[in-house]
């Protein structure tokens, strides 16, 4: 649809790092039409603009980010209009505005979230293919003006389709925990000895996956398939391998409260729904502070609390 072309990634699953980009015709110099974006365009005409939904950003970074990206014409220009004392008020007013616009939960406009990015400079098409991100091209255009319209509303669909993607993959792998949990095998589990200490590679300050859907729907499962199958070697295996993997999350009572559930697990051989449902609010916790999704974090701690 309007031409979009994706160059890197899968559209079924986004990772939330994105750039978009098109061409433009690249400005002439001394050409008496030039505009502030002059300085972004690549030599090849790229006019490129990216943006990072995989974690949310306050105001203050992303204005941050975006003075740093800036050509240092506009560097200067941003600079003097941040020291002028009453733009810097109403700049102050808009990011109250701009994070509350990330209203609580259970809201009606719990939905809505600001779309932070940028324009950002690359000295060519290959160099920007390089980014380890979703990529788009968006086209080509003969004015810098329609090619600028196009690029900014582009993030809003993207971070649309992201977090729809999102939501949906964290409610299939919080079910698919339960169902293991209540001992009903998934569909896609196959029927061989497993180890999840496979999955538990390096520890956790290192680790850039989706934690949620590492411990959901890998680790806890294979540690519940030894407790099913009575294999205590391989669940020792697995214990051990958490907590070595962990033992940089901050919250280490949380570890002991998942590693006692499943050691009690482990030794009635037998769930309790309320076991199935602090395991999975650990599961999330656990994955909300790695990822650094601190506005969903006070519900899970509320529901842990009342679990």
């Amino acid at each position: 649809m309007f031409g979009i072309i994706q160059k890197k990634g899968n559209e079924n699953k986004l990772c939330g790092k994105v750039i978009g980009y098109v061409k433009v015709p690249k400005p002439e110099p001394g050409g008496g039409e030039e505009t502030p974006f002059d300085a972004l365009v690549s030599p090849d005409g790229i006019l490129a603009i990216q943006g990072d939904y995989s974690k949310h950003q306050d105001f203050e970074s992303f204005r941050n980010n975006l003075q740093q990206t800036l050509p240092k014409g506009l560097q200067e220009i941003l600079k003097h209009i941040l020291e002028d004392e009453d733009i810097r008020e109403t700049l102050d007013k808009t990011k109250k505005i701009s994070v509350s616009v990330i209203p609580p939960k259970n809201t009606k406009l719990g939905d809505f979230f600001p779309v932070p990015a940028q324009l950002v400079p690359y000295q060519s098409e290959d160099i920007l293919l390089s980014e380890d991100c979703d990529i788009f091209f968006l086209g080509e255009y003969t004015t810098i003006g329609s090619a600028h319209l196009f690029l900014t509303g582009f993030p809003i669909l993207y971070q649309a389709k992201y977090r729809e993607q999102a939501e949906l993959e964290k409610e299939q792998e919080v079910d698919a925990l339960l169902a293991e949990i209540d001992g009903q095998k998934p569909v896609s589990r196959i029927e061989s000895d497993c180890n999840p200490a496979v999955h538990l590679i390096g520890e956790l300050s290192d680790y850039k996956g989706n934690l949620l859907e590492l411990l959901g729907a890998k680790v806890l499962p294979e540690i519940m398939y030894a407790i099913e199958k009575n294999d205590t070697e391989g669940f020792q295996i697995g214990i051990s391998a958490l907590r070595r993997f962990m033992r940089t999350y901050p919250h280490q009572q949380d570890l002991d409260k998942m590693i006692s559930i499943l050691q009690t697990m482990n030794g009635t051989k037998h769930s309790s729904p309320n076991d199935s449902k602090i395991l999975a609010l650990l599961c999330q916790k656990m994955s909300a502070l790695h990822h650094e999704e601190f506005e969903i974090l006070p519900e899970i701690q509320r529901k842990l609390e009342e679990a």
